[in-house]
């Protein structure tokens, strides 16, 4: 990629006729559109009725983890010279997917630009070896009918559940068993093997390394002591990992995971830590807690209605088959 813009008003006459007074462009993500595309995040947020906002510094880190190459993985859409919206693609090499995040200025949504984003995206992901590509999207987005026409279909639903700081015991370790916190010698390593062990095989999981486990660590929304390990005899067994998000005027709690040793499952370990992590989120201020779980996950599901979790929406998971809109590539070779 070389970052050319591709104008989508000579290749593609649908979008000249109904764009005909726009100067539209596609072209690849730059470093020099963070400002822009950091206004255009907040722009959205404002749209949907969310006082969270971002900064600069945050998109930065987020388009820079290890396993993105932003300058070929996310593409852009300009009209008029602004930046109205973006494509970003996550490569995940070992599960053979990869995560697509769409985003548009509410007042210049056009199915159109997104169909053409979405068929960009496409490509990249068949140029990175995924077999699918996945976008999550809330129950009310105007997504879903383009997904829909894009050949995209509805793979997992999950609930987006909300603690409003009801009354919760203090976090007790089981005996046997005691609490530390992220940050000794080589945790990114033990982190990155339980969570891969915990969740191997789960719908929708890749594998994580310990560079990126550290990477992820070291961002502003989450810090080591946002991380709780539960041990048996100095053996982690089980960690909650929990974020804070930034609003204009609070900040919000995340129980981003829980996860335990399939070796330990058996033993009720998810309810201390879950505890735990609550614990501290309360500790840091926030005024409510958010989590995400599949639906068809019960367990969970109950043991987060057990502390006084409640669903506020589904979000649906889309999935497209690359196979179904890519060619297969052709032998050039001769005979």
């Amino acid at each position: 990629m070389d970052g050319t813009a591709l104008e989508a008003n000579i290749p593609t006459p649908w979008l000249t006729c109904v764009l005909a007074s726009t100067t539209l462009s596609i072209r690849t993500f730059q470093w020099e559109d963070i400002p822009a595309l950091t206004t255009l995040e907040n722009e959205i947020q404002i749209a949907n009725g969310s006082s969270s906002s971002i900064n600069k510094s945050w998109l930065e880190e987020y388009f820079g983890q290890p396993n993105l190459n932003a300058a070929e993985d996310c593409f852009v859409y300009e009209s008029n010279n602004k930046l109205n919206g973006y494509a970003l693609v996550s490569p995940e090499p070992a599960v053979r997917r990869a995560v697509l995040e769409l985003k548009a200025y509410p007042n210049t949504r056009n199915h159109y630009v997104e169909e053409a984003l979405i068929k960009r995206s496409i490509d990249r992901a068949s140029e990175l070896g995924a077999d699918v590509l996945h976008i999550q999207v809330d129950q009310s987005s105007y997504l879903h009918q383009v997904l829909q026409s894009s050949g995209f279909k509805c793979a997992r639903v999950y609930l987006s559940m909300r603690w409003s700081l009801q009354p919760f015991p203090s976090p007790q370790a089981p005996p046997g068993f005691s609490f530390r916190k992220y940050g000794m010698p080589g945790d990114a390593g033990v982190l990155a093997n339980i969570q891969n062990s915990a969740f191997r095989g789960s719908w929708g999981f890749a594998p994580n390394t310990a560079e990126e486990i550290g990477y992820r660590v070291g961002m502003s929304i989450t810090s080591p002591d946002c991380i709780i390990f539960l041990c048996n005899d100095h053996k982690v067994t089980g960690y909650s990992w929990t974020l804070v998000l930034k609003t204009k005027s609070t900040s919000v709690g995340v129980i981003s995971m829980i996860g335990i040793d399939p070796k330990f499952r058996d033993q009720r370990l998810g309810r201390p830590l879950l505890h735990a992590g609550l614990e501290h989120l309360v500790s840091l201020g926030v005024e409510y807690v958010e989590l995400e779980v599949d639906e068809s996950n019960t367990p969970a599901i109950r043991l987060y209605h057990s502390v006084g979790f409640r669903e506020i929406q589904p979000r649906q998971w889309y999935e497209a088959s690359i196979a179904d809109h890519v060619p297969p590539h052709t032998s050039t070779n001769p005979g």
